[in-house]
């Protein structure tokens, strides 16, 4: 959520006088310069305890040199399903025995990544832009398009979409071209897909920049209509799409705010407010100069989560918000600085900071510290276990319930993209390579 900053001359100017004349005490001064500050200063390693994990195979694979941007970088290259993993090796896409690391077969020649997999399907596209859909038991080709494509695979019911400034369309079981868009601006990935309708989102600038929602139809690619200020949907149903309202340099929109929009036309016609905090939302205050602009919704459950610092708020999705009460779990007694990070997952919601990982229970609001080494690459949440990556290459094995270091794995190189698991196997993704070990028995879910 875009956040504007505004800056308070006098403000900053006070404070430091107060900081200047603040009042001291003779008695600290003399039993306590101030001068020096003494923290955990011991050589303990957290993980020194924590047996290594042992690698059952190990693979190469190409690095996705077509990610710039270091978001799309950490979707990863990889993907699983029916037992294997699949991955692009010198421009061919590879099939992975997940047990043994044997590779089950090979196709194609000049293929990018990442590959996408569905029920028993693997959809890779070509340098040259042929889409290729690849039996996942066999790695015999059951279709390949006709029409050239560019950007990122997605698939939504009986329809294949390739998304690169425009989208094309391709139907699932034979490859054959559906339909390019007809709107003739470039368009942001992701695609969000609900009903018949394709959803994408690009940005207008002039005096201030925009973000804009449009909707397609999915049978035709027809531009349906446009939206300004509107987030890619949460869901549709009944006619309606619920998006939330975007902040700019003229609208800053304090309070969470979600709009349902004509499925047909993209007009308003509701809008509930979301105001947890209990805060004016006329003048709200400014925190270390900034104006909050809600924050981010999602649904999931039925329930409406919004996440805003180191709390996260939870509302029944057709409740009147102004009429229950929120259901919050906060992090705010932890003593960090932290912000929402995942969940609600096996009965957790997840808060974090570069170097820490805090978890409050949902069933009583109980905290629970998970411990970390070092700085935090990611985490990814697969079973009753946390598996944490730090940014050296090491990995480590935490159980959900216990907060305890189950085991850890030193990789050869930064860890990108998703843990995965698959088969009982956990494949870990770094850069250029793949490396496997059994999911240990404490995490998997029965």
């Amino acid at each position: 959520m875009k956040k504007l900053q505004i800056r308070q001359r006098a403000c900053a100017i006070i404070a430091g006088l107060s900081l200047l004349f603040a009042p001291y005490s003779v008695h600290s001064a003399w039993a306590d310069s101030h001068t020096s500050y003494v923290g955990n200063n011991s050589d303990y390693d957290w993980t020194a305890t924590t047996p290594a994990a042992k690698t059952v195979w190990t693979q190469t694979m190409d690095v996705n040199t077509a990610a710039a941007d270091y978001e799309t970088m950490n979707q990863g290259s990889a993907v699983t399903g029916g037992g294997k993993a699949y991955v692009i090796q010198k421009g061919q896409a590879v099939a992975i025995n997940v047990q043994t690391g044997k590779v089950a077969w090979k196709y194609g020649a000049k293929l990018l990544g990442p590959l996408l997999y569905q029920k028993g399907v693997v959809y890779a596209r070509s340098e040259g832009g042929t889409i290729y859909a690849v039996h996942a038991d066999t790695g015999r080709n059951k279709w390949s398009s006709t029409v050239k494509a560019k950007g990122k695979l997605s698939i939504d019911q009986d329809q294949l979409y390739a998304a690169d400034s425009d989208i094309m369309a391709f139907r699932l079981g034979d490859g054959k071209f559906l339909w390019k868009d007809n709107y003739s601006e470039t368009l942001f990935s992701p695609l969000v897909f609900q009903g018949n309708l394709v959803f994408a989102q690009n940005s207008v600038s002039g005096a201030y920049t925009l973000t804009v929602l449009h909707a397609f139809d999915r049978t035709t690619g027809k531009h349906l209509w446009e939206a300004d200020n509107q987030a890619l949907p949460l869901t549709a149903a009944n006619g309606t799409v619920l998006s939330q309202r975007l902040s700019n340099l003229i609208d800053l929109v304090p309070l969470t705010t979600l709009d349902s929009l004509d499925a047909k036309t993209g007009k308003r016609v509701k809008t509930a407010e979301y105001n947890p905090k209990n805060i004016d939302p006329v003048n709200p205050e400014p925190v270390n100069g900034v104006i909050s602009s809600g924050g981010r919704a999602w649904l999931l459950g039925g329930q409406i989560y919004i996440g805003e610092g180191n709390s996260l708020y939870s509302y029944p999705l057709e409740a009147d918000p102004s009429k229950v009460k929120a259901m919050k779990y906060t992090a705010s007694g932890s003593g960090l600085s932290l912000d929402y990070a995942a969940g609600p997952y096996d009965g957790r919601v997840f808060f974090r900071n570069a170097q820490a990982v805090y978890g409050i229970k949902t069933a009583n609001q109980s905290p629970v510290p998970y411990p970390s080494g070092g700085q935090i690459a990611r985490f990814d949440l697969l079973g009753h276990g946390m598996y944490l990556a730090e940014p050296s290459g090491k990995l480590v094995a935490i159980n959900l319930l216990t907060a305890k270091p189950v085991l850890q794995l030193q990789t050869s190189g930064r860890v990108f993209g998703p843990t995965l698991l698959e088969s009982g196997m956990i494949i870990v993704q770094s850069k250029g390579k793949l490396t496997a070990f059994k999911e240990p028995e404490s995490l998997r879910k029965q």
